[in-house]
């Protein structure tokens, strides 16, 4: 008896090359989608292919270009978490007091990796260097340790993003009419449209969000867990889209919530306290130029005014 062996792939199923989806960019979807010719525009975001019958199966394909745009983001966020990641342990191991190894290094960036799903475009280099200590009795010593540098595949990267926004119904609404199916894709897409956007907000949600681990029982307890975790992600995702969309000139770089936190973070109220008088007074760090910058791309450019000043006076006063 011969095996056959199925390819249960969304390109095996579709039997379509999707090379040609690759170079689709959010920034200007709508302007591309003259590529999907082919397909039947439902509304501004669903285009829908009949692929085929195959016994009791219908294939319906579809494109979401918000799905897309969704799904690129989110990778891209995800790489550049990876590369803050890299950076930090990259401090921690010139920080380190005793020699490191390769293998448990090398180890330790590729789990994050695939942890991160990257690992068909991304991969590191370690080298490793010595670094001079003085022991205690103030004699020197040298340890050694490692430096990565976080390397990016940006023809394999554009592959993977080949499926981006495409997503496949099956159903056995096969029944016809005169050559007409009975149920329209219209009425078969809509409700799963609706389940597609949710289960990817989920899959973005973990790449933004620690939503684990998780240390309440109640339904009551768990409910306002993942709420404060669905609210994380509106503004991370409100942030970033901010950032793409107003690129800067001080700060062009910064292109994620991450890396925005990171500059932002000496930007804090003081409280200037006289003990003698019971005095509480409260100051704004003043901002730097690519710190105003930022609230401006991020269109709160007045965080930094007197209003911040008197929320803060009001909540320490209850």
């Amino acid at each position: 008896m011969r095996q056959v062996k199925l390819d249960l792939t969304l390109e095996g199923i579709t039997d379509i090359d999707f090379e040609k989806f690759s170079f689709l960019k959010p920034e200007i979807i709508k302007k591309q989608t003259v590529i999907l010719k082919d397909f039947t525009k439902m509304n501004d975001n669903t285009y829908y292919l009949e692929i085929k019958i195959e016994g009791k199966r219908r294939y319906i394909l579809c494109f979401n270009p918000q799905l897309f745009t969704d799904q690129r983001n989110a990778r891209e966020q995800a790489l550049e978490n990876f590369k803050a990641y890299a950076n930090d342990l990259n401090i921690q191991l010139l920080e380190a007091k005793n020699s490191r190894q390769y293998e448990p290094t090398y180890t330790k960036f590729k789990k994050k990796i695939s942890k991160a799903k990257l690992k068909s475009f991304v991969d590191i280099s370690l080298k490793n260097i010595e670094i001079p200590l003085k022991r205690s009795d103030g004699l020197e010593r040298k340890i050694l340790t490692y430096q990565a540098s976080v390397i990016v595949d940006d023809k394999k990267m554009i592959r993977a993003g080949r499926l981006d926004g495409f997503w496949l119904l099956v159903t056995n609404h096969t029944e016809k009419v005169k050559q007409k199916y009975i149920m329209s894709p219209q009425a078969l897409i809509k409700p799963y449209r609706d389940k597609t956007i949710i289960e990817s907000a989920f899959r973005d949600i973990k790449s933004f969000v620690e939503i684990e681990p998780i240390f309440v029982w109640t339904a009551l307890h768990v409910k306002a867990h993942y709420t404060i975790c669905v609210l994380s992600y509106l503004i991370n995702r409100t942030l970033s889209i901010r950032l793409h969309k107003q690129k800067g000139t001080l700060t062009k770089e910064i292109i994620t919530h991450k890396r925005l936190y990171e500059e932002l973070s000496d930007c804090q109220i003081d409280t200037i306290e006289v003990n003698n008088i019971q005095k509480r007074k409260y100051s704004i760090t003043r901002p730097t130029n690519r710190q105003k910058e930022l609230l401006k791309r991020i269109a709160i450019k007045n965080l930094n005014k007197n209003k911040s000043l008197q929320k803060a006076e009001y909540l320490d006063k209850k």
